[in-house]
């Protein structure tokens, strides 16, 4: 960049740009004012995102209705597959734990939302991603002082995290936790 400032990308197998991807994470790096490390994780996400769509060979513009695929894929699949990789049977531990998973999913999300705005991906892909709910059926005190109609998300995939154990001690003190 002319600036001086960095972001990250992501580069098909011919090194060229993803021209979505690129335009994704140069909003996240410069129009939302985010950290370079974070388009670093953001881009790594999407290209796990990417190389599971080519393994099984869907299009990542209709692959969000899979999610739930992709995330036993990225719990069980090597970083980087060897050649003699053989998949993991029941029992195995899995390489990514939850908090990374979550992170990944939270990436791809943004990217499609966002190709939804760009118009690459359609409209309807959301409701693939999110549960949508509007306030109509909120109590009034839930609903907030705007009583226009607003809209609510969630996420329809994602991992449950353990919870961590928290140390009550300050912060000058040891604290073990077993």
């Amino acid at each position: 960049m002319p600036s001086g400032d960095c972001y990250w990308t992501v580069l098909d197998h011919e090194l060229r740009v993803v021209p979505v991807a690129d335009q994704f994470l140069r909003n996240i790096r410069f129009g939302q004012d985010r950290a370079e490390s974070t388009t670093e994780s953001y881009a790594r996400s999407i290209v796990l995102f990417l190389r599971w769509c080519e393994v099984v060979g869907r299009d990542w513009r209709t692959a969000a209705a899979h999610l739930g695929a992709f995330m036993l894929w990225l719990r069980h699949a090597p970083a980087v597959p060897a050649a003699d990789w053989v998949a993991p049977g029941p029992g195995a531990k899995p390489v990514r734990g939850p908090r990374r998973v979550n992170r990944v999913l939270i990436a791809v999300r943004g990217l499609i939302v966002f190709a939804v705005g760009a118009g690459v991906v359609p409209s309807a892909t959301i409701s693939q991603i999110y549960d949508i709910a509007d306030t109509r059926d909120l109590p009034p005190e839930a609903s907030g002082s705007d009583s226009g109609l607003q809209y609510r998300l969630k996420a329809r995939h994602r991992v449950q995290e353990p919870e961590a154990a928290v140390c009550r001690r300050s912060r000058f003190s040891p604290c073990w936790v077993v």
